[in-house]
This record gives structure tokens, C-alpha cells and sequence, in this order.
């Protein structure tokens, strides 16, 4: 072998070497940038339940690492500004497209009704959680206030104002099914209110 071939080989090796050298490197590189990766998501700043509809302080921006659950995740408050929540969320948790929608899902042992308000009783946004109060003197299995008799502590407001087939005024609401007697109850015999319980 000819000083010439040993020396072209020798330079061979040492670029096949170099190329070694430099593909490991970026495959060492590659698996740190992907085990490094980060993507922002939306979390609960504070426990929110479920029927709440989320105003800007309800949620906040944190980055976290990249991972495949997070395909789902809310990228940004404004997607979920004005949404309402479909189960309780926990501080911190992360908000995914199916703890969110446009109406208030129902909870187990609840049931829908029209509750007829009296006039010049303002509409509340849907999802908003209401307490129902009775101008009728309490029942037993009602609950006194200084404002009325509560029928329903926490009945969420499920659709806009529409009128029935008998011309009054109602709005769908989502209560217990205990509750929803009472209301029922209620409104045949006297004047109900509703005001905005605490979220």
C-alpha cells in the first residue's frame, strides 16, 4: 500500500470519525431538547366549581413541560374567559377542552325547570348560580332569610329568559331535585327572586 492510500485512509477515518463524533452529538442534544421542552398551558388560580362561568381572575398562564396530555389543554386565558366549568376544578389544575362549554352540565340527582321570576327581575348570564327566595312565608323544609323564604340555595341558570305557552316569563334553571319541588311549589302560590349566590 502506497504512502499515498495510507495517508487518504488515515484522512478517511478521521473524517468518518468527526461525522461520529458530531451525530452523536446532536442526537445527545436532540434528546435534551425534546426531555427540556416546555408548552404554556391555563391553570385554575383558585378552586372553581362546577357552573362557574370563568372571568380573567378564574385562570392564569404557567409553563410546564411538553408532554402529550397536553394536546387538550387550553393554550390561552382568552379560551376559556366567559366558558363555564363542567366539573370542579381544583387550584392548579390544568383547564382541557372537556372541563369547559358553553352551557353548565347538569349534575348527577339534578333536574332542569322553568322557574317564573317576578317583574322586573333582571336576567342572569348563563352558568350563573343563583339562590331562590319565596315572598310566601317559609315551610319547614325551607330555609329563612331576612330577603324571602330560600326555596333553592343553588339553582344555575341553564338558558336565557323565554316565554311559555301561557305568556309569563321563565328561565331554565338546574337544581336538586328536592329543591326544584320546592321552587315548584313555591312559585304557584307567590312572587319568586332570584340573587347571585356565591361562587
Amino acid at each position: 500500500m502506497s504512502l499515498q492510500t495510507r495517508r487518504l485512509l488515515w484522512q478517511l477515518r478521521h473524517m468518518l470519525l468527526a461525522l461520529s463524533v458530531g451525530v452523536a452529538l446532536f442526537c445527545t442534544l436532540q434528546c435534551v431538547a425534546l426531555a427540556t421542552a416546555t408548552r404554556q398551558a391555563v391553570v385554575a388560580a383558585r378552586d372553581l366549581d362546577a357552573g362557574l362561568v370563568i372571568a380573567t381572575g378564574d385562570v392564569e398562564m404557567v409553563e410546564m413541560p411538553d408532554h402529550d396530555a397536553l394536546r387538550h389543554a387550553l393554550g390561552c386565558p382568552d379560551d376559556a374567559v366567559g366558558l363555564v366549568t363542567q366539573t370542579r376544578i381544583e387550584k392548579g389544575d390544568i383547564l382541557l377542552t372537556t372541563d369547559v362549554g358553553e352551557l353548565p352540565q347538569v349534575p348527577e340527582h339534578h333536574t332542569v325547570i322553568d322557574v317564573r321570576l317576578g317583574l322586573g327581575q333582571h336576567s342572569f348570564p348563563i352558568g350563573t348560580a343563583v339562590e331562590l327566595r319565596s315572598t310566601q312565608a317559609c315551610a319547614d323544609d325551607a330555609r329563612a332569610s331576612p330577603e324571602g323564604c330560600v326555596v333553592s340555595s343553588h339553582a344555575v341558570v341553564m338558558a336565557q329568559p323565554r316565554l311559555d305557552d301561557t305568556g309569563s316569563t321563565v328561565t331554565q334553571m338546574a337544581m336538586s331535585a328536592v329543591e326544584a319541588l320546592q321552587v315548584l311549589a313555591a312559585q304557584e302560590h307567590g312572587t319568586l327572586i332570584a340573587a347571585r349566590g356565591a361562587s
